[in-house]
């Protein structure tokens, strides 16, 4: 998960301004986890990419160490880190809600049939299996010309 230049994104959170990224890669140790006590509207992960980027699939991976996984999120984009807007697919008005994933171990990919190309996204989680919402993901950025 590369920004702009091979340089780490920036992270910010529902939980402070920025957050160690080695939590929330794929196959670390542990994982980033919400206080499930958080409002809705304010529990969430945001990448700044740098630039713009198409966004082409998300993959997840749940916790490691203990089941508390997501089991459904959204995603959302922006182009200055201000308006978000949800991803939808094409014809639709209302948010897509992914089915997360059931197990600690497999890494589940989200192809964006719609990509977005944006600077911001958002991983909206949404339902989580007990204890608290908990994941590591990867951002699959494809190719611009």
């Amino acid at each position: 998960m590369l920004g702009a230049n091979n340089e780490i994104p920036v992270v910010w959170s529902d939980m402070d301004v920025y957050h160690n990224l080695a939590l929330i890669q794929l196959n670390s140790w542990s994982a980033f986890c919400h206080d499930p006590n958080i409002i809705q509207s304010y529990r969430w992960i945001q990448f700044d990419l740098g630039v713009n980027n198409i966004i082409g699939a998300i993959k997840l991976q749940e916790r490691d160490n203990i089941e508390e996984y997501t089991t459904s999120f959204k995603l959302q984009y922006s182009d200055d880190g201000i308006a978000w807007i949800d991803y939808n697919e094409q014809g639709e008005q209302v948010a897509k809600v992914f089915d997360g994933t059931h197990d600690r171990n497999t890494i589940s990919v989200y192809n964006l049939d719609y990509p977005p190309m944006h600077r911001y996204l958002r991983f909206v989680p949404l339902t989580w299996n007990s204890g608290r919402p908990c994941y590591r993901l990867d951002i699959c950025r494809c190719a611009t010309s």
